[in-house]
Parts: structure tokens; C-alpha cells; sequence
């Protein structure tokens, strides 16, 4: 019967390494956010290796009653695509970046993989016009209140 010895290497310089454009922070970048919100439009996907762009990524989103939603997004692409890059059109998907989301996926190794996010700024005002251009007129219509914001005026 043979032995095996097996040999353990310690590396001192991390397997994976997570690097930002710039000297901005994750904190800052978050804090940047603001009181938005942005509906992801598109997905720009460029890499070192094809293979990182063949597969999926997981999209998780906590609602506000701390409910879990999950949801696949697939890339297709050409088997006989020799370009590293991708556009994934997202609108369908009702992709939001609101701080209690993030994104799951497998990273390739020795891979250079760079992420666009082409993005919409939303906000809860915005639900306004999504109703209809005259929101305040179709207001006082729903109320039969006709004068209700005739007086509305800054005191001050």
C-alpha cells in the first residue's frame, strides 16, 4: 500500500482580490446613493475569460417586510462569440439598487471581470407620473373636491 504526503501551501497574498476604479470607497459609494433608488436598465459584462460570461448571477432583494425575492439572470450568448463582453437588457426584470440587494456569482479564476450598470434614478415622487402627467387634477377628480388645492399657500 503506498503513502501520500500530502504538501500544503500557504499563500500570503489573498486568492481573490476585489478592487474599485478610483479611491472611492464602498462606504462612499453607498452613502452616494442617497434617498434614490436606481432601476438597472442594462448590464455591461467585459472579462479576461468567456467563460465568466456564459453562466448566471443570483440577484437578491430584501423587501420591506424582510422577505427574500430571488431571481436568475441568464446571459445568452453566441457559441460562436469571441468578443469578452455582453449586454444584458434588464428592464423586464425590475432590477433595483435600493441598499438591501446584492448579487451572487461564481468568479472564474484568474479573471479580470469589469461590471456596468446602466441605471435610472427613481425615487417615490416618481410614482406620480407614472399615474398620469396631471396627478393633482386627477386628485381632486378622485375626491370631488375641486378647490382643495386652491388654498394651499406657504404661510411664511
Amino acid at each position: 500500500m503506498a503513502t501520500f504526503t500530502p504538501t500544503i501551501t500557504t499563500n500570503t497574498t489573498p486568492a481573490i482580490v476585489n478592487t474599485m476604479t478610483g479611491n472611492t470607497t464602498y462606504t462612499q459609494f453607498k452613502n452616494s446613493l442617497g434617498q434614490y433608488d436606481y432601476l438597472i436598465d442594462q448590464i455591461y459584462f467585459n472579462t479576461t475569460n468567456l467563460v465568466q460570461i456564459q453562466g448566471s448571477f443570483l440577484y437578491s432583494r430584501y423587501d420591506s417586510d424582510g422577505r427574500q425575492n430571488l431571481q436568475s439572470v441568464l446571459s445568452t450568448i453566441s457559441p460562436y462569440q469571441t468578443q469578452n463582453s455582453i449586454y444584458i437588457n434588464t428592464e423586464d426584470k425590475n432590477l433595483i439598487l435600493d441598499g438591501r440587494d446584492y448579487v451572487k456569482f461564481k468568479m472564474q479564476p484568474n479573471t479580470t471581470l469589469q461590471i456596468k450598470l446602466y441605471c435610472d434614478r427613481i425615487s417615490n415622487a416618481d410614482t406620480l407620473d407614472l399615474i398620469g402627467m396631471n396627478n393633482f387634477k386627477a386628485l381632486e377628480d378622485a375626491t370631488d373636491k375641486y378647490d382643495f388645492f386652491d388654498q394651499y399657500v406657504d404661510i411664511l
